[in-house]
């Protein structure tokens, strides 16, 4: 995984976005009383699933031990790699293979800060952020040659823009530990060579555990559209006491 994006701080001590409980004796700690974090180990884990221009899907599963501790004034957290799973098109066997056995440890060690938010972040989530995203795959597809048909261009076009929500799917949502602020969504029409159209829509929404400020559930969906063609990738990330 790249670095970790994602907009919105998580609250202090009012339980902005979230309740921070109060009370939780030894089920909690807190780094400088700005936000409290689980001191038992925790389960984190993620479910990919892609859509492949045939019809099929891959879907790559993970989960990881991950403990948190108090790092100065922030939130350090550790994690080891528990399971990977992947489902694929038997066509791509070898690369599920490789998939399935790469190494998640260079994820591990990550600092919060005391609010919560993974340090490593550049930069949110935002509409400028989809916009370049979106540019590099205009920029690559308008130095290719058109193909003789219009149903192969649409696939070409589709894939492109398809990546480019792969770019953003590829990092970490920055509040992804401590949720907060409202739903994200957004929708961008893309103007494409030959008059076709493009369509390109994320959409983002986590939810903490019932009376706590950590991450319950969290979902993160890309859908791209050329023509009558449709891509989709779907992630969700969970997290609960092992």
């Amino acid at each position: 995984m790249k670095s970790p994006t994602r907009r919105g701080f998580v609250g202090g001590a009012l339980g902005i976005g979230c309740l921070i409980g109060a009370g939780f004796g030894a089920s909690v700690a807190s780094a400088q009383a700005r936000v409290a974090f689980p001191v038992r180990p925790m389960r984190l884990s993620r479910r990919l699933e892609r859509s492949l221009r045939d019809g099929a899907n891959i879907v790559v599963r993970r989960s990881w031990q991950i403990d948190f501790a108090a790092q100065g004034q922030g939130i350090g957290i550790t994690g080891v790699q528990l399971e990977a799973q992947v489902d694929a098109p038997a066509s791509l066997a070898p690369l599920a293979e490789i998939e399935q056995s790469r190494s998640t440890a260079d994820m591990w060690p990550m600092l919060l800060s005391g609010e919560g938010r993974i340090l490593a972040a550049g930069i949110e989530t935002r509409e400028e952020d989809m916009a370049a995203a979106l540019r590099e795959a205009e920029r690559i597809i308008a130095q290719r040659p058109l193909p003789a048909t219009e149903r192969e261009t649409q696939r070409q076009y589709l894939a492109e823009l398809g990546r480019a929500g792969s770019s953003i799917l590829d990092t970490m949502p920055a509040d992804l530990f401590f949720p907060a602020g409202e739903p994200f969504r957004s929708r961008r029409i893309v103007d494409l060579p030959s008059g076709l159209t493009g369509q390109f829509e994320v959409t983002y929404e986590a939810h903490c555990a019932p009376t706590q400020n950590w991450l319950e559930r969290a979902e993160r969906h890309v859908v791209t559209q050329v023509g009558q063609s449709q891509q989709t990738a779907n992630e969700i990330w969970e997290m609960a006491e092992l």
